[in-house]
């Protein structure tokens, strides 16, 4: 081997492992819900490269309301599917889109977009 195929080969695993690390691995961070109005927690969730933030951490019996707002272009960010709650919602360009549920049992919840590559988790407590 010469030093361009080995150059090329280490490249090729430095973005395999990003990869690996971005779509299964990263955590991101963490937020518990707010309560407004009427008793109904609410959190913004941003969708760019996916969910910031990607935890979130709600009241079981209590309603939810999350706020979705999509900047980015990519096709990947379009859709948001919570498949537990039987909702989804396509998600237009710099534009909120609100999704409504009501948590009852404690447990994990994933959040994911229609392609299953950004996701999410409800953590209800």
């Amino acid at each position: 081997m010469n030093a361009t195929q080995i150059a090329v080969t280490l490249i090729g695993f430095g973005v395999i492992g990003w990869i690996v690390w971005y779509f299964w691995l990263w955590k991101g961070e963490s937020v518990s819900a707010g309560v407004g109005a009427g008793g109904v927690q609410e959190v913004d969730v941003t969708v760019r490269g996916g969910y910031q933030p990607a935890s979130i951490v709600v009241e079981a019996g209590r309603p939810l309301r999350l706020n979705f707002t999509r900047r980015e272009a990519s096709m990947c960010g379009e859709e948001v599917v919570l498949p537990e709650f039987g909702k989804r919602a396509h998600l237009p360009e710099n534009t909120p889109v609100g999704i409504e549920i009501t948590p009852q049992q404690p447990g994990e919840y994933e959040f994911t977009c229609g392609m299953n590559m950004y996701k999410g988790k409800l953590i209800v407590r």
